[in-house]
C-alpha cells in the first residue's frame, strides 16, 4: 500500500481556532457564545497558558487555547475560555480540565468557560466532569464537551459556518486513512463545494489550509489534485486565480524571505507579471496606470490584491480598490 503522510489534526484546529474562534464557539458552545459581548476584542492569552501548563502526560497530542473575552453583562467585566481539544482519548483528560480550571481561576480570580472538544474516534469516550467526594466535602466541575462523532452531518454540510466545514474535513481525514484514492475524491469534492457555499476569499484561503493539513497526500497525487482544482475553479468561478495565487505567490513569498535582497526584488516582479497575468485574464487588458500601480506593490500588496481579485467584477472594481490603497 502507498504510504499516506497523516493528517495533521493539531496544527488544523489550533490554526481554526486561531482564526475562527467566535465562529467555534457559536458552532459547539452556543451558551457559552451568548454570554459573551462580541464587538469588543477578545485575547489570546498563550503565554499565560503556557506558564499554567500542570504538566500532566506532556508532549501528549492537544490543543489549547486561552481566551479573555468580554461579559455581555453591560458592566465591562471579562471572563475566560479556556478551550481544549482532543484528537484521541486520554484517561487524565477530565482531570486536567479541573487542573487549569482551578489555576486560572486562582490566577485571574475571574469565571472560567472550560470546554472540550473531543476530536477522537472512540464512540465510549465521553468525559464532561470532573471530581470526586470526601466525608463532609464535595468537589464537581462539570465542563462543556463536544463529541465530534455526535455532531449532526447534515447540520455541518447545511451550514456556511467556516468552523463546520472544518469538522466535516476532520471527518474525511478518519474515514479516509490508509486509502488514498478516497482521500483524493473527498479533496476534490471537497474544494469544490468552497465555491458553492459562497466563501468569501480570505475563508478560502483558510480553508484552503486546513484543506491541505487534513487530507494530505503523497507529492505525486498531489500534484494531480492541484491540476485538477485548476480545472474545478474555472468552472465554479470561470478563472483560477486563486489557486494561482495561492500557489504560486506562496511559492514565491517563501522564496522572497529566503533569498537576497536583490533576488527577492526579482522575485516580486514574477509575482507582479502573475497578478497581472490574473488581472488581464479576469478584466481584458489593463491599461498603462494599471500597470504601473501593480508593478509598484509590495509582496503583501500583492497578495491582497490576488485575494481581491477573486471578490472583484470589474476593472471599475479594481480600480476603485486601487484608489482605496492611495
Amino acid at each position: 500500500p502507498m504510504s499516506m503522510p497523516p493528517a495533521d489534526f493539531d496544527g488544523a484546529w489550533k490554526y481554526a481556532l486561531e482564526h475562527y474562534f467566535p465562529p467555534f464557539v457559536a458552532l459547539f458552545f452556543p451558551q457559552t457564545a451568548a454570554l459573551i459581548d462580541w464587538q469588543q476584542p477578545f485575547t489570546f492569552c498563550d503565554k499565560e497558558l503556557e506558564q499554567l501548563n500542570p504538566d500532566l502526560n506532556k508532549g501528549k497530542q492537544r490543543v489549547d487555547k486561552l481566551v479573555r473575552v468580554q461579559f455581555a453583562d453591560g458592566q465591562t467585566s471579562y471572563i475566560f475560555v479556556h478551550i481544549e481539544i482532543q484528537a484521541q482519548s486520554d484517561v487524565q483528560f477530565a482531570e486536567r480540565m479541573f487542573c487549569y480550571h482551578a489555576r486560572i481561576f486562582d490566577r485571574e480570580r475571574l469565571p472560567v468557560a472550560s470546554l472540550a472538544l473531543l476530536g477522537d474516534e472512540s464512540p465510549d469516550w465521553r468525559p464532561d466532569h470532573f471530581g470526586y467526594q470526601l466525608g463532609e466535602t464535595a468537589l464537581r466541575l462539570q465542563f462543556g464537551a463536544v463529541k465530534l462523532l455526535d455532531v449532526d452531518r447534515a447540520m455541518l454540510d447545511a451550514s456556511s459556518n467556516p468552523v463546520a466545514m472544518a469538522v466535516l474535513l476532520h471527518r474525511d481525514a478518519q474515514e479516509t486513512r490508509g486509502k488514498p484514492e478516497e482521500r483524493m475524491q473527498r479533496k476534490l469534492a471537497r474544494f469544490r463545494s468552497f465555491f458553492r457555499k459562497g466563501y468569501r476569499a480570505k475563508d478560502l484561503r483558510l480553508l484552503y489550509r486546513l484543506l491541505d493539513q487534513l487530507l494530505r497526500l503523497d507529492e505525486r497525487m498531489n500534484e494531480q489534485v492541484r491540476a485538477t482544482m485548476h480545472q474545478i475553479e474555472q468552472e465554479e468561478v470561470g478563472m483560477d486565480t486563486f489557486v494561482t495565487s495561492i500557489e504560486e505567490l506562496a511559492g514565491k513569498e517563501g522564496e522572497a524571505r529566503g533569498e537576497a535582497r536583490g533576488e527577492a526584488r526579482g522575485l516580486v516582479k514574477g509575482q507582479s507579471i502573475l497578478v497581472l497575468r490574473q488581472l488581464e485574464r479576469r478584466f481584458g487588458p489593463p491599461s498603462p496606470e494599471v500597470q504601473q500601480r501593480v508593478a509598484a506593490f509590495s509582496s503583501d500588496e500583492l497578495l491582497a490584491l490576488g485575494e481581491a481579485l477573486f471578490d472583484l467584477t470589474s476593472m471599475d472594481d479594481l480600480k476603485a480598490w486601487l484608489r482605496l490603497r492611495g
